[in-house]
């Protein structure tokens, strides 16, 4: 994963029906910020305008007001705008104030000292996973990944392990289409390949890759649980594939992330046999 990735906004939801009282300029203004994306970081405003049917000139008073804020950025050519740091700010303050990054990074920190590779800590947003605490290794073999990057859950197993706590009714939810996106011969390529191997991770009860998503990088992944049972977020270690032996990694960084996850699971309160709401017990 090179450095410098980008963070982009999530997708809009779903076309429904608005709430009563919804604000449309709000909304609009919205819709413009979450047209940025990863691979797609300028765009002018007559573009914005017909990409979201919104009249030129309502484009203009919006991007008046996003620069103003100190959202948007207008570049050196004067005809196009890109994201600026009070979006990144608002991303920060989010991941500050969830009580999972708290608690949690100074186990990561012990995690990543104990087993001198690069940890991580991930939330899922729909589809994807957003990081949100990195513990980084200064050996030369390190993750590049930034607090806020966001990538495909079903494409990692930072997003498997959450994913894999999902019904098939959630999945299907969050995944409606046939065909899922493709990051390496390993992807799955459906939702019924994806609940497979999701029903492996959650009998094994972590997840483990190799050159899943990124040539050359391997990861073992485990979830992290709230009071109510869920999993809210999940913990990995990160390191260079085909370099740490086998048995190194089943029987050493294995345990310590598992222990890891379970004792962060403890100070939310999880307690193993807790009851879902549905009656299903989690162990």
């Amino acid at each position: 994963m090179p450095d410098g990735q980008q963070t982009s906004l999530p997708s809009a939801p779903e076309s429904r029906e608005a709430p009563k009282y919804i604000v449309p300029g709000l909304q609009r203004g919205l819709e413009i910020l979450r047209a940025f994306r990863r691979d797609r970081h300028r765009i002018g405003a007559p573009e914005l305008a017909r990409e979201l049917k919104i009249p030129r000139s309502t484009v203009f008073r919006l991007i008046q007001t996003l620069e103003y804020m100190g959202f948007l950025e207008k570049l050196a050519n004067g005809s196009e705008y890109r994201l600026s740091v009070g979006v990144l700010s608002l991303g920060f303050e989010f991941i500050a104030s969830l009580e999972v990054t708290d608690l949690a990074r100074p186990l990561l920190e012990k995690l990543r000292d104990e087993t001198g590779h690069s940890v991580h800590l991930a939330i899922r947003d729909g589809g994807d996973v957003i990081f949100v605490i990195k513990a980084r290794t200064e050996s030369a073999f390190a993750s590049s990944i930034n607090i806020g990057t966001r990538l495909p859950a079903h494409g990692t197993v930072l997003g498997r392990v959450i994913l894999a706590d999902l019904s098939d009714q959630e999945l299907d939810e969050v995944y409606p289409q046939a065909n899922l996106p493709k990051f390496s011969p390993q992807t799955p390529q459906n939702l019924d390949d994806l609940k497979a191997l999701l029903g492996q991770d959650r009998k094994r009860g972590y997840a483990r890759s190799a050159s899943y998503f990124e040539t050359g990088i391997a990861s073992v992944a485990a979830p992290v649980r709230d009071q109510s049972g869920r999993v809210i977020a999940s913990v990995n270690i990160t390191f260079q594939d085909g370099v740490v032996a086998e048995e190194d990694i089943e029987t050493n960084l294995v345990g310590a992330l598992v222990k890891t996850a379970g004792t962060l699971s403890g100070l939310l309160n999880y307690h193993a046999g807790t009851v879902l709401p549905d009656g299903e017990g989690v162990s």
